[in-house]
């Protein structure tokens, strides 16, 4: 018997689906589903709020020059708040007459902390594009100490602690400078009977007079006391260029009372906020900055630093920082520090009276934010005397003079 071979059973051809994606396998959705979901759900959440968006777009990178106010842009919460605003800033931390002296082309903005150095950097930059000038935040010239100084200073009449105040002191600033002209000692003052020894000078410590903008602030209200209360002017001439003798002759009569403390270069607030009393029981600075520190101890031991207090000079001058944008880009920057909400409550945060409303010489926000917090308020420094400013051109030659700047 013949087989045909046209009979014979033909091959058979199985075509399987092609494997599902390992993501879509049974198996992985059921070990790692719920976590996938989480995850995504997470980014929508990012998405939404804008943060996740900042790594894929530009950000715009801003180079700023400053003296005390790099407080604020060195804050790890600030940088964040201006990253979602797509904004990074580096900060060259200096004095800000320093800042007003010296080349600015590698920056893009300047944030000083007065009118003098602002007006001193328009100077210099008449023939280059400047932005206008924001104030966002008002903070002024404080005297800290600690609290047997003061009460040192309070025995003699030289300061008063107001009725239910316990951190703030007002500085009769006439009787001060006499004491100091009298050349006294801490112990000819009494300091010994407030549980202290200190044969120093009574002195108030500035940082650097020819850098820095607190420095040439106590300068300026020396000189209107010694001037009699009155404004140190150019001398009056009828042809020929200004004369500045007059404020020359005052600058070297106030001399003593600056220079006899020497002039360390650093901001002085941080040694005060970290470096037990010694040899500068009194040092000028900002009210923002005593603010802060008394802001991280109520955070962090639920209350105040009780041993440090503050003296408000009864002629009080107060500052008004100043940002300029030194290139259009920089505009935004002062937008935000400005306006945000941000920004401003991390600035109250920091200590920072912001300016709201335009204008205002204080911020009741501040110190409604400061009670909040449990924090006692500067009631005595409500009503503020503001010390007039001299013309830029009679400060500049007491700071020289005073502090043989260059």
């Amino acid at each position: 018997m013949t087989t045909d071979s046209s009979l014979r059973e033909e091959p058979q051809l199985t075509i399987r689906p092609k494997p599902s994606a390992f993501f879509l396998r049974r198996r992985f959705l059921r070990t790692f589903g719920p976590a996938l979901v989480l995850a995504v759900s997470g980014l929508i959440v990012l998405l939404v709020s804008g943060t996740v968006v900042v790594p894929f777009q530009q950000t715009l990178v801003l180079r700023g020059k400053m003296g005390s106010k790099s407080d604020l842009f060195e804050d790890a919460k600030v940088q964040e708040i201006l990253m979602r605003h797509h904004i990074r800033v580096h900060v060259t931390r200096t004095g800000s007459r320093d800042i007003a002296t010296h080349d600015l082309s590698q920056y893009d903005f300047v944030f000083l902390s007065g009118e003098p150095a602002a007006g001193l950097v328009r100077r210099s930059r008449a023939d280059e594009w400047t932005g206008s000038a924001r104030q966002p935040f008002t903070s002024p010239i404080v005297l800290a100490t600690y609290r047997r100084y003061a009460e040192t200073l309070a025995a003699k009449g030289i300061a008063a602690k107001a009725p239910g105040q316990d951190l703030y002191y007002t500085l009769d600033t006439d009787k001060f400078v006499q004491v100091m002209k009298r050349g006294e000692s801490w112990d000819s003052l009494g300091v010994r009977d407030h549980g202290a020894a200190n044969g120093n000078r009574v002195l108030a410590q500035t940082s650097n007079i020819c850098d820095s903008n607190s420095g040439a602030t106590y300068l300026i209200l020396l000189a209107f006391l010694e001037n009699g209360r009155q404004v140190p002017v150019v001398d009056p001439q009828s042809a020929g260029p200004p004369s500045l003798t007059n404020a020359k002759e005052l600058a070297k009569r106030i001399k003593p009372l600056v220079a006899a403390q020497g002039f360390p270069s650093s901001d002085l607030s941080e040694s005060y906020a970290n470096v037990a009393e010694g040899d500068k029981p009194i040092v000028v600075i900002y009210e923002h900055q005593y603010l802060a520190m008394q802001l991280r101890a109520k955070a962090q031991s639920g209350q105040p630093d009780h041993d440090r207090v503050l003296l408000y000079p009864k002629d009080n001058i107060l500052t008004k920082p100043q940002f300029l944008a030194l290139k259009p880009e920089a505009e935004r920057l002062g937008e935000l520090i400005t306006f945000d909400p941000e920004l401003q409550r991390r600035a109250m945060e920091l200590g920072f009276g912001v300016a709201t409303p335009a204008g205002s010489t204080k911020s009741a926000r501040l110190y409604d934010f400061l009670r909040a917090q449990g924090l006692p308020t500067p009631e005595t420094a409500d009503n503020d005397s503001t010390t007039p400013l001299p013309d830029n051109l009679v400060l500049e030659e007491m700071i020289k003079t005073v502090g043989d700047c260059p």
